[in-house]
């Protein structure tokens, strides 16, 4: 041990050692009248009548299945998403399916489509660039919608799979929309 600590621990120890007893007897203290203060709030908790009032249900959608929820008051739809709905819907008219439509909005501002006929649930994503030229009147992107609509529909609801378009990614859409770079030209 250092011989600067030993004077101060031969004259202070003592002191140290009491300021360390109270401590952890305050400590003792302060938990002893928090378990008190607990018991006499559940106490009175116990003591005091019952609320009276609407009992709410923790969780309204127990029980129901994801079709049975479409109907809610909070899926009421902006002018977007009833554009969308009103396509859907003409397009399951057309294949002559009866279900149900959803239309939401992902995170990134997407047409998120479910459609059940309370078997099954299918969920389609529209792209937004589509909807929004769709929407300004542009018959192209409508009818191109409405196409993509028409056979991912066909092919999960009526067993067409031979109408179902190819499986892409978002990224090789773009890639094969953007012109490839020249070559230059070899042995130059």
């Amino acid at each position: 041990m250092p011989e600067f600590i030993k004077p101060f621990l031969r004259y202070w120890s003592l002191t140290l050692a009491v300021f360390v007893i109270y401590f952890f007897a305050f400590l003792a203290a302060i938990v002893d009248i928090v378990v008190d203060l607990q018991e006499q709030v559940r106490k009175k908790r116990a003591a005091a009548p019952p609320v009276t009032g609407p009992v709410l249900d923790p969780n309204p959608l127990k029980g129901k299945t994801i079709a049975q929820t479409f109907q809610s008051p909070g899926q009421r739809l902006d002018a977007k998403r009833q554009w969308v709905h009103d396509h859907v819907a003409g397009v399951l008219g057309e294949l002559g399916i009866s279900a149900r439509v959803l239309v939401l909005e992902d995170s990134k501002g997407y047409p998120f489509i479910q459609v059940s006929d309370g078997q099954r649930l299918a969920t389609y994503r529209v792209n937004k660039e589509a909807v929004a030229q769709g929407r300004a009147g542009d018959t192209g992107k409508i009818d191109e919608i409405r196409d993509y609509l028409r056979r991912h529909l066909a092919a999960d609801f009526l067993g067409k799979e031979e109408m179902r378009p190819p499986r892409t990614t978002e990224l090789a859409r773009e890639a094969a929309a953007k012109p490839a770079p020249a070559k230059p030209a070899a042995g130059s």
